[in-house]
C-alpha cells in the first residue's frame, strides 16, 4: 500500500511538466473600426470552452490556460456586430490578436423616465408614467393643455373656464383665465407641474387648498409631450408631489414652420385658437420659436335657462343680503359704546329670525319681490347669478423660445424663455357686495327727516307692520347692499402675466 501511494505522486509530478507545456494565452485589444478608439467591457470568451475576459478601459483583455489547437473567439458588445475570428494556440506560448468593432443601430422599446437629479434606487420607485404625445391630444381634440387634463381619468376638479366664485372667500383673487391640474382629486396644490423637467411658478395668491400652477400659460403649441406620474412621488420631489407629477416638454428638435388653428363653437359662445412654431439652426444652435393667441368669448348667465332658478332651499345663487333689504330698530339708550351697539344689533336682527309675539325691532322692505328678491321673515335674499357670467370674454397670448447648443465636444447649454398674457377686459360683477367682513360693520343710519324714510312712511305708514317704526323718532338702520337687484353689474378690466427663464450648462 505505500509502495502504491509513492508511485502515484511520481507520476503525478513528472506529469505537471506535460500539463503546463500543453496549454497557452490569448491576450489582444478591442478597438472601434472606424476611430480606432478602444473599446471598454466587450465580451471576450471561446463558447466551445467556456473560457473568456472582459477588456479594460484601454481595451485590453487576456484569457490564460488555453488549451493548445484552433479555437473560435467570440467578440460581443452592445451596440456593435459580434465578431468570430479563428485563434491559433501554440502550447506555452501567447497568441495576440487586435480586434475591430464596427457599430450598429441597436432597437430598443422606448423608456420614459421623468424625475430629478439625483440618484435613486430603481427598487424604491416602482412608479410608472404615462406618455401622451401630440398626435394623441390631436385625436382627443385638445387644442388647449386643460382640455386634455379634463379628459384625463387620473385627473378631478381642474379649473379652465371657472366664474369668480371658485374661492368662497377670496372671490376676486384669481382671474377666470387660469387653468390647473388636479392628480387622484388631491387638490391642485399637490399635483407638481414641470416644464421641460423643470417647477414652474405658481399662481401668486394662496388660494383655498394652496397656489397652483397655471397651465394655460404654455403654448400648446410648442408642447411634444406630456408626462404624467400618476402616483405619489412626494418622496422624491417634496410635499407639492403627494398627488402626483405632470412634466411639459416641448418641441427642442422642432425645424421648418407650422401653423395650427382651431375653433370650438357652441351655443352663445366659442373658442378661438391659432399658433405658429418655427425651428431651425442659428449659427451653431438649434432654436425653436413659437406663439398663440387664444380668444373666449362671454357666455352670459341669462343664455342659459338653468342658472336662474326661483329659490329653493339649501341651493346656491341666492345671498342673505340684499337690496331692497333689511331695517333694524333696535332698543337703544344713546349711552352704549361700540361693542353695546353691534350687540343691540344682533339682537334687533335676532328678533326678526326667533319672535313670533309680533315685537320685533326691524321690518323687512315691503318692496323685496317687486325687485327680485325673496322675501323671508329675517331678511331679503339677493339672486346675483344674472350678475355673474358662466364664461368671461378672454384673450391669451402665448410666447415661447428656447435655443440649443453645444460650446464644444463636452459641453452643451440649453436657454429658454415664456412669456403669457391674459386679459378679461369686461370682467362681470355683482353691482355691489355686502359689508365685509362683518354684516354690521357698514351699517346705514336712517334719521327720522330722511327724505327716503319720510316718503316711505307717507306711503306705509298706515300699515299695522310699519306703524310703530314710523310713528317713532328712534333711528333706523339698513343692513344690506348699496345697489341690488335692478343693476346695473359692473365690469372691470382684469389682466395677469407670467413670466420664465430657464437655462442650463
Amino acid at each position: 500500500m505505500r509502495l502504491w501511494c509513492v508511485l502515484v505522486l511520481v507520476v503525478a509530478a513528472s506529469a505537471a511538466p506535460v500539463w503546463a507545456q500543453a496549454v497557452g494565452t490569448i491576450t489582444g485589444t478591442v478597438v472601434e473600426a472606424a476611430s480606432g478608439d478602444a473599446l471598454e467591457a466587450v465580451q471576450v470568451s471561446i463558447p466551445g470552452l467556456k473560457l473568456g475576459a472582459v477588456s479594460d478601459a484601454e481595451g485590453r483583455f487576456a484569457i490564460p490556460n488555453v488549451p493548445a489547437g484552433t479555437h473560435e473567439l467570440r467578440v460581443d458588445l452592445i451596440g456593435y456586430d459580434s465578431r468570430t475570428v479563428t485563434v491559433a494556440v501554440t502550447a506555452g506560448e501567447t497568441a495576440t490578436v487586435e480586434l475591430r468593432l464596427a457599430s450598429n443601430t441597436l432597437l430598443l422599446d422606448e423608456q420614459v423616465v421623468t424625475g430629478t437629479a439625483f440618484a435613486e434606487s430603481p427598487i424604491n420607485l416602482p412608479y410608472s408614467v404615462a406618455v401622451v404625445g401630440r398626435q394623441k391630444m390631436e385625436e382627443q381634440g385638445s387644442p388647449q393643455l386643460v382640455d386634455f387634463f379634463k379628459n384625463l381619468g387620473a385627473s378631478h376638479g381642474v379649473i379652465g373656464e371657472r366664474n369668480s366664485w371658485y374661492n368662497s372667500d377670496q372671490a376676486g383673487a384669481i382671474a377666470e383665465s387660469v387653468g390647473n391640474i388636479n392628480l387622484r382629486g388631491l387638490g391642485a396644490s399637490r399635483s407638481l407641474v414641470l416644464f421641460n423637467g423643470r417647477r414652474q411658478v405658481y399662481v401668486p395668491a394662496r388660494l383655498i387648498g394652496g397656489r397652483f400652477v397655471d397651465v394655460n400659460t404654455m403654448p400648446s403649441i410648442a408642447i411634444d409631450r406630456i408626462e404624467v406620474l400618476k402616483e405619489g412621488a412626494s418622496a422624491v420631489y417634496g410635499s407639492d408631489a403627494v398627488a402626483g407629477v405632470a412634466n411639459f416638454l416641448t418641441r427642442s428638435d422642432f425645424t421648418g414652420f407650422e401653423v395650427s388653428t382651431s375653433r370650438d363653437q357652441f351655443a352663445g359662445a366659442g373658442d378661438t385658437n391659432f399658433g405658429a412654431i418655427w425651428g431651425g439652426k442659428m449659427g451653431d444652435a438649434h432654436a425653436v420659436f413659437a406663439a398663440e393667441w387664444m380668444g373666449r368669448q362671454e357666455l352670459l348667465a341669462t343664455e342659459r335657462d338653468w342658472t336662474l332658478r326661483p329659490f329653493e332651499g339649501g341651493r346656491g345663487g341666492w345671498s342673505s343680503v340684499g337690496n331692497p333689504g333689511l331695517f333694524f330698530t333696535p332698543e337703544l339708550s344713546g349711552s352704549e359704546d361700540a361693542g353695546d351697539f353691534i350687540a343691540a344689533l344682533n339682537a334687533a336682527q335676532n328678533s326678526l329670525w326667533d319672535d313670533v309675539s309680533g315685537n320685533e325691532q326691524g321690518f323687512l322692505d315691503p318692496r323685496c319681490g317687486d325687485f327680485g328678491g325673496h322675501a323671508e321673515d329675517w331678511t331679503c335674499r339677493f339672486r346675483y347669478m344674472p350678475w355673474d357670467n358662466l364664461i368671461e370674454k378672454t384673450h391669451h397670448i402665448r410666447t415661447f423660445a428656447e435655443i440649443n447648443g453645444s460650446l464644444d465636444s463636452d459641453i452643451e447649454y440649453h436657454v429658454e424663455g415664456l412669456w403669457s398674457q391674459a386679459t378679461i377686459p369686461d370682467w362681470l360683477t355683482t353691482p355691489s357686495f355686502p359689508p365685509f367682513p362683518f354684516l354690521f360693520n357698514g351699517v346705514l343710519q336712517v334719521a327720522p327727516d330722511h327724505p327716503g324714510r319720510e316718503a316711505f312712511c307717507e306711503q306705509y305708514g298706515a300699515m299695522e307692520e310699519y306703524a310703530a317704526a314710523c310713528s317713532g323718532d328712534a333711528d333706523w338702520y339698513f343692513r344690506g347692499r348699496p345697489v341690488g337687484n335692478t343693476g346695473p353689474g359692473r365690469t372691470l378690466h382684469r389682466q395677469s402675466r407670467t413670466g420664465r427663464l430657464a437655462a442650463s450648462v
